[in-house]
């Protein structure tokens, strides 16, 4: 090992350290590794789940909403204070002759203080309004948090899909290299002819084609992967298919749509938005200022002046901007409640296509499982056993090959698509709070 190298070493295993003493919060190995021993993250074997750890963490579009929701919440305790009170220093009734404080009566100098209060129960409403609108945004953001997982579990079940993908196309070739020998015994034997052994090599060399187009999906899916954990080089994942969580029934996703945190976000908007007409309304009643001052006359024998005063506003012309607020108001107050019972429909119609569509795919993967792709493999060997007999054509060689390859790979996409459908529904019914 050169210097170098063992300097390099040396400088990953202190990072690693560094990480360890500062806590980690309690992370697997295959996320320290893959967030310290970031040059060597290929050769990580990264599991789903530690994947899903560090996409929660390392997603800047998470950090973003986090800072929103702080925002909104330093802004809910904001806007329900007082507006800051107004000092008012002057000199009053000065002589320009002399600029002389005691040489005229009522010549003084001013000191007051004014507070300003806004109308009956405002600043309360707003307060509310903007800690309903915090809520909001921290129910987007469990909600963004699930579909995060989401599209991070579809990349990973469709990398996992071509992976398996590859893997089958390589066993259709030994099928296929079985075909071409048993034409050329065929041929040797003067039984079959070239075009035979030409047209059983052809089939077994086009397969090379297929493996290419699955690396480069492959290659594509990993690069996804490494966009949503934010990670600079595509990691190795395992090749284990995930264990997801069983679904529901159709009965308990449906109740559990009430909970779930974007149809919570959507219905916070709601409350903020009926909120406002509260506070749209509060602009009939007037806002009231106090004033105090004290005046210092400076001529021999005036006495000081003390002044105080109450000031109103006067919303005494409602008809174009108090109505129109409130109008204005209520109208954004409907407009959030439809678009909650849209989307409300919308995720109850995408829980029961998404449950039909498991339930399909469950059906037609143990079909095939048990039925279909045995049968067409037997099918394939029987094929073949009578085509080096002399009692089948190639073309019926060939053709049972090709359905043993589909439905091996109409198998894997069954497989992949049904866990899929159980990955939508475990975020359809997405429950509590997902923390980045």
């Amino acid at each position: 090992m050169s210097d170098v190298q063992r300097s390099s070493g040396n400088k990953y295993f202190l990072k690693w350290v560094a990480a360890i003493r500062r806590g980690a919060e309690l992370l697997s190995l295959p996320v320290m590794l893959m967030m310290v021993f970031s040059p060597y993250a290929s050769a990580v074997s990264l599991s789903l789940q530690s994947a899903e750890a560090i996409a929660l963490r390392q997603n800047p579009g998470l950090g973003a909403l986090t800072q929103k929701i702080a925002e909104l919440r330093h802004k809910a305790v904001a806007v329900a204070q007082l507006p800051d009170p107004h000092l008012d220093l002057g000199a009053l009734n000065l002589p320009l002759n002399s600029f002389s404080m005691n040489q005229q009566q009522m010549s003084m100098l001013s000191v007051g203080l004014s507070q300003t209060f806004p109308s009956f129960g405002k600043l309360g409403l707003e307060g509310q309004q903007a800690g309903i609108e915090a809520q909001a945004a921290a129910d987007t953001l469990r909600g963004q948090s699930a579909e995060l997982v989401l599209l991070l579990r579809r990349a990973w079940l469709q990398a996992l899909y071509t992976e398996n993908a590859m893997a089958t196309v390589r066993h259709q070739e030994q099928l296929e290299a079985e075909s071409v020998q048993a034409a050329l015994a065929l041929y040797r034997s003067a039984q079959g002819s070239q075009a035979e052994v030409l047209r059983a090599q052809l089939a077994r060399d086009n397969l090379a084609n297929d493996i290419s187009k699955l690396q480069a999906e492959r290659a594509s899916d990993l690069a996804q992967i490494a966009q949503i954990l934010n990670l600079p080089e595509p990691p190795s994942i395992e090749h284990q298919w995930p264990n997801l969580p069983p679904p529901h029934t159709l009965a308990q996703a449906e109740a559990r749509l009430s909970g779930q945190p974007l149809l919570r976000a959507a219905q916070a908007q709601t409350r903020a938005a009926q909120m406002g007409v509260q506070v749209a309304k509060t602009g009939y009643w007037p806002d009231v200022t106090v004033s105090v001052g004290y005046g210092q006359d400076f001529h021999p024998g005036s006495p000081n002046w003390l002044s105080a005063g109450v000031n109103l506003s006067l919303p005494i012309f409602p008809g174009d901007r108090q109505d129109q607020d409130v109008a204005a108001a209520r109208a954004k107050a409907l407009q959030a409640q439809y678009r909650y019972d849209d989307q409300h429909l919308a995720l109850t119609q995408q829980v029961r296509a998404t449950f039909a569509r498991y339930a399909a795919l469950k059906t037609e993967l143990e079909r095939t499982d048990q039925r279909l792709l045995p049968n067409a493999r037997n099918a394939f060997s029987a094929t073949l056993a009578a085509y080096s007999a002399g009692r089948a054509g190639l073309n019926a060689v060939l053709r049972t090959q090709k359905e043993v390859l589909d439905y091996a790979l109409t198998r894997l996409q069954y497989r992949r698509d049904l866990a899929l459908s159980a990955a939508e529904l475990d975020f359809l019914t997405t429950q509590g709070e997902m923390q980045p």
